[in-house]
């Protein structure tokens, strides 16, 4: 993205703070969209853009999360759906979630779409309990500890819940092959051997023989090769989300992957990953979660979008971009449908779901609790990189 581009989707998120399809016999919906612009890092008090180029890619996600927004709102426009929405910049200057919701800035607002995290996450998600609005989390993977909070969506699902997924899909395809886990010995790696030891363990025993491989940063092939076996299919699963150790373990498995029967698993962090897609990792398959599945030019709408989001930006749609775009159209038509229903925003309408599949469960961190902590999306898709194509597994 160049410097004038990025002016001009930023110009686009001031001047359209607040967008309203009249309508004037009814209540028309409030939307609060809140997305990290850093304006006031980009811009000085003048206006002037003051950053080097190029842009810093700090800045990129919340553009991209906007330019889905907007596409979506001009979808929702051709439909003659009304809306108020109101935009603001998470990472303000001196400008606390708190200090504007004191200001009465929410007081109208019937949904909250924010694609935030750490304390403005949290600040969103206090804010949705005392005000009674639906906060939809759109990317960060974690519930930050709140509780008896039902008015807090995860969209972008937990670690855990992905560990889950993998750890099933390996139960029902791999149950009688050398399952191997390799990583490392640090605290952060103890917590994906700890999921996947729990979900392994039952009262008679473990249900799958996984032996766990510690390897020692930097490591090379060799390492690897003394576990696997000549004669069986090799089941790989990355035990840490460390990049530096993933990208190393898919350099030197699939280096092995010409003599060995190898699949490896990896975490859901790997969809970003280039190195999965080389040519020298193509005949072996890579296995991996998320919470998100493009199926390209084999579907319209995913070709139409990224062909529009291309004409205003010159640059392809990221998952963000397609989040945007989703979360918006579809908690639109709800609001719209549904008003200030009680807990109409956990049951995702079919008819207006774009690509994802969403499925809101209430989670409820205590047996006794009758109030759900927050409500996640359960629906993990596993994914298989092989021959230069990716494909969805369930």
């Amino acid at each position: 993205m160049n410097k004038v581009q990025f002016i001009f989707i930023l110009t686009a998120a001031l001047l359209t703070h607040t967008v309203t399809i009249q309508a004037q016999e009814q209540h028309v919906p409030g939307i609060a969209i809140f997305a990290p612009f850093y304006l006031d890092s980009a811009f000085d008090a003048a206006g002037n853009y003051k950053l080097s180029q190029p842009v810093p890619r700090f800045i990129a996600p919340g553009i991209e999360f906007y330019e889905g927004v907007l596409l979506a709102m001009d979808s929702l426009n051709k439909e003659n759906i009304s809306l108020r929405v109101k935009v603001f910049d998470s990472k303000k200057v001196n400008g606390s979630v708190y200090k504007l919701a004191d200001s009465g800035a929410l007081d109208s607002i019937d949904l909250i779409l924010g694609a935030v995290s750490g304390s403005e996450y949290l600040d969103l998600a206090s804010i949705a309990k005392e005000k009674k609005i639906p906060f939809i989390s759109a990317s960060y993977p974690n519930d930050g500890g709140i509780t008896n909070n039902p008015y807090v969506v995860v969209v972008n699902s937990k670690l855990n819940t992905h560990l889950q997924a993998i750890y099933n899909y390996v139960l029902n395809n791999f149950g009688t092959d050398n399952l191997l886990l390799f990583r490392r010995t640090t605290r952060d790696d103890d917590r994906v051997a700890g999921v996947f030891k729990t979900l392994n363990s039952t009262a008679s025993g473990s249900v799958l023989n996984i032996r766990t491989v510690m390897l020692n940063t930097p490591f090379k092939a060799e390492d690897i090769l003394k576990s696997l076996d000549k004669n069986r299919q090799n089941v790989i699963i990355c035990g840490s989300l460390d990049d530096k150790f993933a990208r190393s373990l898919i350099a030197n498995v699939s280096a092995l992957a010409v003599n060995y029967k190898i699949t490896l698993i990896g975490m859901p962090t790997w969809g970003d990953f280039p190195e999965i897609g080389r040519i020298e990792v193509n005949d072996m398959k890579v296995i991996f979660s998320s919470t998100f599945f493009n199926p390209g030019s084999s579907n319209e709408w995913a070709t139409n979008f990224t062909q529009k989001y291309a004409r205003n930006t010159y640059l392809a749609p990221t998952e963000l971009a397609f989040r945007g775009f989703e979360l918006m159209y579809l908690f639109s038509h709800m609001l719209k449908d549904h008003g200030s229903d009680s807990l109409w925003y956990v049951l995702p309408e079919k008819k207006f779901q774009v690509l994802t599949d969403f499925d809101f469960k209430a989670i409820h961190k205590s047996k006794t609790s009758l109030t759900p902590d927050y409500y996640e999306n359960k629906r993990i898709y596993i994914l298989q990189q092989l021959n230069g194509e990716r494909t969805k597994e369930n």
